[in-house]
């Protein structure tokens, strides 16, 4: 049976921005060229504090898409300070991210539970006035899976939970209290009694299965899509200077400092090399990464900017001589792979990844799309950057590593295998 109706509820959908915003869009994308008819439910806009207006022209023009209300922590917290949650502010003092977390102490499962009734609501409405084949929900934030298991049950409608990352109180943060995490428990085994349960990586696969053997789970990777990069293979960097990019954000323990540390150490020991190395830190950050250039004396060498619409974003990547890829400095991340990663392969562009050993690291060594160091050692990222820039200096910078398309990688390859995912649920009813 090809296609069906679907009804897919994401809490992080355009206008809003980040890395979040991607993987879900790309599958209302190309699941809706594979004859699925899709209605979207999400926030209006404000719901989270980065925002792309230009990916809401990515959204196909077949796809229905109801905006409800909201009363999240995020939503509301913007507004306290002064539009904050509905403008997009790209800089955040480290101070008011620790208030923030907070709220989680009364907001179970995150800080964006307040949209759950508003999300509930609109869904029944369309249930009772059409049959849907297939409730879709996607996570982070996790709390989008409380109201898909609200419909599913009062629907009896398959479902499909999507974990772009695990469960975050259980695996990424530490819940504030014993009570806190029974309930986060409870609700994440509720979530992997879905229909199907979608994880990104074998690590979180191998995790839910070992805590839920009755669940039935699909690893489908993230990707990178090809129609970003379309017009842009004759984009490259300038000779010089030797620019490195990070794009995304340095946010909630994802930080610079060990990179930046590196970096210093270089430039200690090639000092020649200060005037031809810039290094650009693209998109939402706390301020303590400003602090630390300013304490390691890099001001010359290192810059910040805001946001800024996806394409340039990619524009962006594509005239750089290298991206750096940060990884979380903490053992619990260790099994995650950034999506961040995947639009580096896209962009064809050496990659400096300061990952932990893991999936992250073997996909950039097993590809040689770059060089790896270790997240929390200066000492191998100088050495790392000293390679890179020996190799820049010598012209052999790109000839040294494999840049070709990966198709394998793609956003269309994800969506193809859901695709297969969402039809074998279809064929079961």
């Amino acid at each position: 049976m090809p296609g069906g109706k679907l009804l897919m509820l994401i809490n992080f959908f355009p206008p809003s921005g980040g890395g979040g915003v991607y993987r879900p869009l790309s599958f209302v994308k190309y699941l809706s060229r594979m004859s699925w008819r899709i209605t979207v439910v999400t926030p209006k806009p404000g719901e989270f504090w980065i925002t792309d207006p230009g990916l809401e022209d990515r959204i196909p023009d077949g796809v229905r898409v109801v905006r409800t209300g909201s009363l999240s922590g995020h939503r509301i917290l913007g507004v306290v300070k002064g539009g904050r949650g509905a403008g997009g502010s790209r800089r955040s003092s480290s101070r008011f991210e620790r208030i923030r977390r907070i709220g989680e102490l009364v907001l179970v499962p995150d800080t964006y539970v307040g949209w759950v009734p508003f999300a509930v609501r609109a869904a029944r409405r369309l249930c009772r006035g059409e049959r849907f084949d297939i409730v879709y929900s996607t996570s982070p934030p996790d709390s989008t899976h409380l109201a898909a298991a609200r419909i599913t049950r009062s629907f009896s409608i398959p479902w499909v939970a999507d974990f772009r990352d695990p469960w975050i109180s259980l695996c990424l943060r530490d819940p504030p209290t014993a009570l806190h995490r029974a309930i986060h428990r409870r609700m994440e085994r509720r979530t992997a009694g879905a229909s199907r349960v979608i994880v990104t990586t074998t690590r979180q696969k191998e995790r839910i299965e070992t805590l839920y053997p009755a669940c039935r789970v699909e690893k489908i990777p993230n990707g990178y899509d090809e129609d970003d990069f379309a017009g842009l293979d004759n984009v490259a960097p300038p000779e010089r200077p030797f620019t490195m990019l990070h794009g995304g954000m340095l946010t909630l323990g994802r930080t610079s400092r060990n990179f930046l540390e590196g970096l210093s150490l270089f430039l200690d020991e090639n000092p020649e090399a200060a005037d031809e190395v810039r290094v650009v830190f693209l998109g939402a950050r706390e301020s303590d990464n400003e602090e630390w250039v300013r304490k390691l004396g890099l001001d010359d060498a290192v810059s910040f900017a805001d946001n800024v619409p996806h394409a340039r974003c990619i524009e962006m990547e594509r005239s750089s001589h290298v991206l750096l890829l940060i990884k979380h400095d903490d053992e619990r991340y260790r099994g995650l792979v950034p999506g961040k990663l995947f639009e580096y392969i896209g962009a064809r562009r050496p990659i400096l990844a300061l990952v932990p050993e893991g999936e992250a690291s073997r996909i950039v060594t097993g590809l040689r799309r770059g060089e790896v160091a270790g997240v929390s050692d200066p000492a191998s990222i100088a050495r790392k950057i000293h390679t890179m820039f020996e190799l820049y200096r010598q012209g052999r910078l790109d000839g040294s590593y494999s840049l070709e398309k990966a198709a394998r990688c793609t956003r269309r390859s994800a969506a193809e295998r859901f695709n297969e995912v969402l039809t074998s649920i279809l064929e079961e009813r």
